[in-house]
Order: structure tokens, then sequence, then C-alpha cells
């Protein structure tokens, strides 16, 4: 069996990768009690009507407080997403999944990696994403995984997932 997707990158996937990531990381943890703690601090001053003795740079600063993570940074990785997505917008992506190996191409490059090497290989709710080391990877939407008009994302997903398990097992039999 294989796989192949023709795609192109857009900026709803480049924002959403992010988004996938901030909540991925150990500091999502800390943007959830920021902004709980700010919603705190502003409800328990509403309810005790001392929210309106504070000076204005305070009561601004609290309101920003709680709209940072929520609202804020969502925003500025859109926008940021929107500049990305503009030197993407011309780069065609072909992946081909074989038995041995993910064959990438887009206009200028062609790369072949082994299942062996891939670093990660992630199931987002909204995508999927192939890490071929710490930093470098491929966002695969979720819009290429509708094939007459059903998902074959978790059919893909494990298959792939498997050819990866077995191409490491295989390289650590190799390495004993």
């Amino acid at each position: 069996m294989m796989y192949s997707f023709n795609f192109k990158i857009n900026e709803k996937d480049i924002f959403n990768s992010t988004m996938n990531y901030n909540k991925s990381r150990i500091t999502y943890l800390f943007d959830i009690i920021f902004t709980l703690a700010a919603f705190i601090i502003i409800i328990y001053n509403l309810l005790n009507k001392t929210f309106s003795n504070f000076n204005i740079y305070y009561r601004l600063l609290l309101i920003f407080c709680a709209l940072l993570f929520p609202v804020i940074q969502p925003i500025l990785l859109y926008i940021k997403s929107l500049a990305h997505a503009k030197k993407l917008k011309d780069i065609n992506i072909l992946m081909e999944f074989n038995e041995d190996s993910i064959k990438l191409s887009t206009n200028s490059e062609n790369t072949e990696v082994l299942y062996e090497n891939v670093y990660n290989f992630i199931k987002y709710k909204n995508m999927i994403v192939v890490m071929y080391d710490s930093i470098h990877g491929q966002i695969m939407p979720e819009r290429i995984f509708i094939k007459d008009g059903k998902s074959i994302k978790n059919e893909f997903y494990e298959y792939v997932a498997s050819k990866i398990r077995n191409a490491r097992e295989k390289q650590k039999e190799k390495n004993k």
C-alpha cells in the first residue's frame, strides 16, 4: 500500500500547527494559570466593588493580563501565520509514503527519509505532523485526508506509525 498527497500549506495550517505546538508545551499550563489568576482578581474586585477604585492603568493591565493568552496571543500568531503563508503560497508539496520511506518533493527540493529516521510522528485533531528532527517537520492538514467524502486520516496514521515502529525495531536488532 502506498499513500500519496499533493497539497499546499496555507495560513490556517500554519496557525493550527503553532497552536497545537503551544498547547503541547509545559508553558501552556502557565498560560492557563496566569489567565485564570487574572480573571479571578478581576471578578473578586468587581464583586467587592473595588475595581472602580483602581486607577485606569491598573484596570487596563488586569484586563490585558486576562486577555493575553486566550485572545491577544492567538491574534498575533495568526498575523504571523499570514506573513509566513505568503512565502509558502506557491510551493506545491508532494508526499509519498511507500514501504520503506517518505519521499517529499517541493518546487525546488526532493528528499527521501527512511522511516527509521523519522524523529516524531504526531496526530492532532486537525492535522498530522511528520518531524524529521527536533525542529524540522511537515504539516499535513486535515483536508488532504478526505477521500470520496470520508477521512482516511486514522488509517493513514496507523499505517505510517506501524512502518516507523517496525523500522526502529529492525534498526535496534541490527545494532545489537
